[in-house]
């Protein structure tokens, strides 16, 4: 009993102490929060809630007075955290610079607590005008509150000079636009930057319908957010889309150029992302790892050619090519083509999953494992199949104009014929020695090696020590 009342002092005395530490805590913490920027325990506490308007610029002795993007300007935004968009605003006068900053939280005492800013607008050596917006927000370990808004507000009637560049940089924050508000009605004209450089990292950036999309150089660099846009990107003659991503996504609508005759290039470099369009009508340049890229329509040349950022890990899907596809180095990929009849294919892999319609002549598809489905488009010339143990299923067509030559070590390859089709095929082992063990249907009882059906035409060959089968479709 004396043992039980002596165990339950002691838990008194514990708990008591317990709501002694914290209530000093407690304590402690509120005169923190009354004396932002207070130093205690190792922590502080910070408040920066303001709202900034920038109109007038400082003197610079250029006889520059008001921002005016009507210049030829080059806007430079960048921020560690910011939420950055350009609207119009029928109450002002002159463009305006508005920064709207709502941090609240902890810090450790070595970390920058303040919030400051830099707006500088000033004529260059190179006739442009700069537009140079800078914000450097508080660093903290606990965030009650963490949006900072940047807004560059136009008078209704100002017009964008065509030739001005934007370009935007922070780790966080999201950029839009020509966004849902951007104009106050229909007389009002579009945003328009020709040269655009968009970077965050875990943001996400909008293109609204109220922007201008013809670009004679674009980037965005969006590591782990996502990009949208519902309007057509344009790209003017020597153009480049640049796209860089980590575990981004990128969702376009159509990508095509102003002119049939003019050249444009998009430069993939994607890890663990996703591409989406609709129709694209230039030529790709394709660095990735596994990564996701979905094309409804491609007019124009897609390679993934690097030897270094070797392609590996990627899911392509293609609706429809008319161009040439160059797979190189396409490992442990799945590789999905609907219509390529316009298009000569080469890929080569160490594992792929290859699944191309209407393949035409001139392709070349070779994988060590996986598998390769096809089926023949109505072209005349070669299509080579190579694998180690990959599977080749081969469907053929009415006209069967290809000359097939599908070689295998040890998967099994089966030809699938139209019975209305004429042509003649070989069968061989992988040393080069004829074969007669082949599932032939339709020619059981007069099998014969070459096989030739209905009165033979071009030679297709098939050789591996799999299995080799012929079916009718």
């Amino acid at each position: 009993m004396a043992g039980d009342k002596v165990r339950r002092g002691f838990l008194f005395y514990v708990m008591m102490l317990l709501l002694f530490v914290v209530a000093i805590f407690f304590i402690l913490v509120v005169i923190m929060v009354f004396n932002p920027g207070m130093n205690l325990l190792g922590m502080k506490y910070f408040s920066n809630i303001r709202d900034y308007r920038v109109v007038e610029v400082m003197p610079s002795g250029q006889n520059v007075e008001y921002i005016n993007l009507s210049n030829a300007t080059d806007i430079v935004v960048d921020g560690n955290l910011i939420n950055f968009e350009i609207l119009r605003d029928q109450n002002i006068e002159h463009t305006t610079v508005e920064i709207e900053n709502y941090q609240t939280g902890f810090a450790e005492s070595g970390q920058n607590s303040q919030f400051s800013y830099s707006v500088e607008y000033s004529l260059q050596e190179n006739s442009r005008y700069l537009l140079d917006i800078n914000v450097t927000n508080a660093e903290g370990f606990l965030y009650f509150n963490n949006n900072c808004y940047v807004r560059i507000l136009l008078p209704k009637d100002e017009t964008l000079n065509s030739t001005n560049t934007l370009t935007v940089s922070t780790e966080k924050g999201s950029i839009i636009l020509g966004g849902g508000q951007a104009l106050l009605d229909e007389n009002d004209s579009y945003f328009n930057f020709r040269n655009v450089n968009l970077q965050t990292d875990s943001g996400n950036i909008r293109f609204g319908e109220y922007l201008e999309t013809n670009f004679s150089q674009l980037s965005i660099n969006n590591q782990s957010g996502s990009f949208r846009t519902a309007k057509d990107v344009v790209l003017e003659d020597n153009s480049t889309l640049n796209i860089t991503g980590q575990s981004g996504s990128f969702e376009f609508a159509n990508i095509t150029k102003a002119s049939t005759t003019d050249n444009a290039l998009i430069n993939f470099n994607l890890s663990s992302g996703s591409f989406s369009a609709e129709n694209v009508d230039c030529d790709i340049n394709l660095k990735t790892t596994n990564s996701t890229v979905n094309i409804q329509n491609l007019s124009g040349n897609l390679q993934a050619n690097d030897l270094v950022n070797k392609m590996d890990g990627a899911n392509l899907t293609i609706g429809q090519v008319a161009g040439s596809i160059s797979l190189p180095f396409a490992n442990n990929s799945n590789i999905t083509i609907d219509d390529a009849s316009q298009a000569e294919i080469f890929i080569n892999s160490n594992n792929a999953q290859i699944d191309i319609g209407k393949l035409a002549a001139g392709s070349w598809l070779e994988t060590k494992q996986g598998s390769i489905n096809v089926s023949l488009a109505d072209t005349s010339g070669d299509i080579n199949l190579v694998s180690e143990s990959a599977n080749i299923n081969i469907d053929g067509n009415t006209q069967m104009q290809n000359s097939v030559n599908a070689n295998s070590v040890s998967g099994s390859v089966v030809l699938n014929y139209n019975p209305q089709s004429s042509f003649t095929v070989e069968f061989y082992n992988s040393q080069g020695q004829a074969r007669e063990d082949v599932e032939a249907e339709g020619y059981e009882n007069t099998f014969s090696n070459p096989l030739v059906v209905n009165g033979g035409g071009v030679r297709n060959t098939i050789s591996t020590n799999g299995n080799i089968s012929l079916r009718r479709l």
